[in-house]
């Protein structure tokens, strides 16, 4: 099975709903590393890596939403493989999970 790495952008109703608890929760339901951040502009937005199989199954999860939150739509982008050992850059990780919430810095 492939590994992959998507960015992701989910616009809606998305930020103060608990959408990023959700975003957490069913990436690490699915054994999915990564990140999710709110975004000035009112959207979330984040980093997902794991297997490819996986990964469909978290963005359906990330078109649905929250049971609060109503997506209007979600970017979905591949990207690069994150290297061994290679940090998520300015953003630092309020959990010990592996999908974390980041904090960030605008």
């Amino acid at each position: 099975m492939s590994v992959k790495r998507y960015a992701f952008t989910v616009h809606g109703y998305v930020q103060g709903v608990f959408f990023r608890k959700f975003t957490r929760d069913s990436a690490n339901a699915l054994s999915i590393s990564g990140f999710v951040r709110n975004l000035p502009n009112g959207s979330v937005a984040g980093e997902a890596e794991g297997p490819s199989d996986k990964l469909e199954e978290f963005r359906k999860k990330l078109e649905q939403g929250s049971d609060m939150s109503t997506v209007q739509k979600v970017e979905w982008d591949e990207i690069e493989i994150r290297k061994e050992g290679e940090g998520q850059g300015y953003m630092k990780a309020n959990s010990s999970d592996r999908f974390s919430i980041a904090r960030t810095y605008y």
